[in-house]
């Protein structure tokens, strides 16, 4: 589990023929160059590669034989692909850096940045030798910056405090130009409250500006034509979603082909993800069949053939490179050797919610039970976001768990995405609420189908989701033998003081006005009602959480020792808002699973 590749990022070259794919591991992200033989080679060096603006993305791009990348120290390095690949910094470690985009005739980057709070995008030089200028300022937020193919005219995405991407981001196009390439005028496209554009992407013939907006219930994509100014709707969202939320940079849901024919995209309905095509002439639609893969993303197209590569996991095999030639899709990288088991053990489960909806999980039976009379002891697992989901694909994580015995139930609560936005928006100024009402709702549904024994449940969560499981555990003590709390948020009056600037307004989507309304803060905080917390708990935090203070796990572990609740905490030194380092998540999941036979 520990040691598993995750790759974050694919990309054609230029000439359609090989693949420049970025992954992770141990911390450290890597970019490698793949050609069709199966042959991959590190061409980033001893880098750490990615994007450090919010939570990271957006790490590299590649035109003809030029590659840019952001390092974590916020440096931008090209890569000389003709040369021996030589690695030359462009830009020093000042900023915060992601998204780089080289521009058509590869002499400029832009790229996002961030210098104390305050975004942009800037511009400079492939061969390093001017100093870096801001190109685009103005908004709190920037993200998706991509150029038009003859290099004067750009696009991106903004949108200011207090929303969220997801909920007002904006598409905008500029004219750029002059020696030192700089912007002469900007203009506003589309987007705006409850109505989110993003993805911009121009056409490869340079007719059409195609982004995707949120249209009621579902998203569509539209295309603007850059000569008339006309709109058009060229897919409508029916019954599924087009993209998935911007928590992170450099995310590409469709892709042209180079002709600017079609149109390649994902759609997201459920947990689950498919293919399909658009046909630009006709508007005809086209499923693509990908199976075995359920869940897709960072999907692109080759500029040599129309082949189709994306980042996909079935529900036996994790995330790995794959690639489709118009008749059969094969496997281009895997990210981890071991292939998994539990996609024969993974079954969708229903339940009706306390709104008269339907509310879903994914529900893993345990691989070997010792009692198939008796049914198994559960972990209920609560996701993060919490404007995120649990997918259909292959999770380590599952299969470490239920090899273990036990059974473990991934729920989507209300305010899940890939559901619709309504479903989505039903968390709103409820959250500590109606996910705690939900996981009522799946438990005594999986109780009735005697896919669990109640008296041997867990809860699992971390960031929001361990803000959700501190509140079943307060609301209701005995309900769980064991409790794992990772970087939770239980302060939210700290929370909206002090957490960073992309979530800094988060607050009022999930829970009202700050300081208007702080005493709904301070009562809806785990922190002021952990006295009545009697369940074991372990907790777990990164030293260096730059989203929710470690202070906040501290002070809930120092509490509950006085009152003499079983209780454990573990500080990871150096890590953040999540565990990037092999052996600390060795650690942390063997600390989990002896806390759990402890208890359960």
């Amino acid at each position: 589990m520990a040691a598993t590749k995750h790759i974050n990022d694919v990309h054609f070259s230029q000439t359609g023929e090989d693949i420049f794919f970025l992954t992770s591991e141990d911390g450290i992200g890597k970019i490698f160059h793949g050609n069709n033989g199966g042959e991959a080679k590190i061409i980033s060096s001893t880098f750490n590669v990615r994007g450090s603006v919010g939570y990271g993305g957006g790490g590299f791009h590649a035109v003809n034989d030029k590659l840019v990348f952001c390092e974590k120290s916020g440096s931008i390095y090209s890569v000389d692909l003709d040369n021996n690949g030589i690695i030359t910094e462009i830009l020093p470690p000042f900023l915060r850096t992601c998204t780089p985009r080289l521009s058509p005739d590869g002499k400029w980057v832009m790229f996002v940045y961030e210098k104390n709070d305050i975004n942009g995008l800037g511009i400079t030089s492939t061969n390093g030798s001017g100093w870096p200028r801001q190109l685009v300022l103005g908004a709190d937020f920037y993200m998706h910056p991509t150029w038009h193919p003859n290099g004067e005219m750009v696009a991106w995405a903004e949108w200011h405090h207090p929303n969220m991407p997801w909920e007002a981001s904006r598409i905008k196009i500029g004219q750029v130009g002059g020696m030192q390439l700089r912007l002469f005028e900007e203009k506003y496209i589309d987007g705006k409250s409850c109505s989110a554009a993003n993805q911009p992407i121009f056409s490869p013939d340079g007719k059409w500006l195609s982004y995707i907006k949120q249209e009621g219930n579902w998203d569509s994509l539209i295309l603007y034509n850059l000569k008339t100014k006309e709109k058009v709707t060229a897919i409508t969202g029916d019954s599924f979603h087009l993209r998935m939320p911007d928590w992170i940079h450099g995310l590409h849901s469709y892709q042209w082909t180079a002709d600017s024919h079609s149109i390649t995209f994902i759609k997201y309905r459920h947990g689950t993800a498919h293919l399909a095509k658009l046909d630009i002439q006709s508007g005809r639609i086209t499923p693509v069949d990908v199976k075995p893969y359920v869940w897709l993303s960072q999907v692109d197209i080759s500029t040599k053939n129309n082949n189709i590569i994306f980042i996909g996991s079935s529900t036996e095999t994790p995330d790995e490179i794959v690639q489709f030639d118009g008749s059969e899709v094969s496997e281009y990288f895997e990210g981890c050797k071991k292939k998994g088991k539990q996609g024969t053990m993974l079954q969708e489960v229903t339940f009706s919610n306390r709104d008269g909806q339907t509310g879903y999980a994914w529900y893993y039976s345990p691989t070997n039970q010792s009692d198939a009379e008796c049914p198994p002891p559960c972990i209920i697992k609560l996701h993060s976001g919490p404007t995120s989901l649990k997918h259909a694909g292959y999770t380590p994580e599952a299969e470490y768990f239920t090899s273990r015995g036990y059974a473990i139930a991934y729920l989507n609560y209300r305010g899940s995405v890939s559901f619709g936005y309504e479903y989505q928006h039903a968390l709103h100024l409820k959250w500590g609420e109606v996910e705690v009402e939900d996981t009522l709702d799946l438990i005594n549904t999986l109780s009735k189908q005697k896919l669990i024994n109640r008296n041997h449940l867990a809860v699992m969560g971390s960031s929001a989701g361990g803000f959700s499981v501190l509140h079943l555990l307060i609301k209701h003590p005995g309900l769980f033998k064991a409790a794992i709390c990772s970087y939770a948020v239980s302060d939210l009056v700290d929370d909206a003081e002090n957490t960073h600037k992309f979530e800094k307004y988060y607050h009022r989507f999930l829970t009202g006005e700050y300081p208007a309304e702080k005493d709904k803060f301070v009562q809806r905080s785990p922190i002021t009602h952990i006295d009545k917390i009697t369940d074991p708990i372990a907790l777990f935090h990164g030293s260096k959480d730059p989203v929710v203070s470690a202070e906040q796990s501290q002070k809930i572990f120092d509490l509950l020792r006085e009152k003499g609740v079983p209780c454990s905490l573990k500080i990871y030194e150096g890590e953040g808002h999540g565990f990037r380092s092999l052996e600390n998540i060795e650690d942390y999941f063997q600390s989990v699973i002896a806390f759990l036979e402890k208890h359960i």
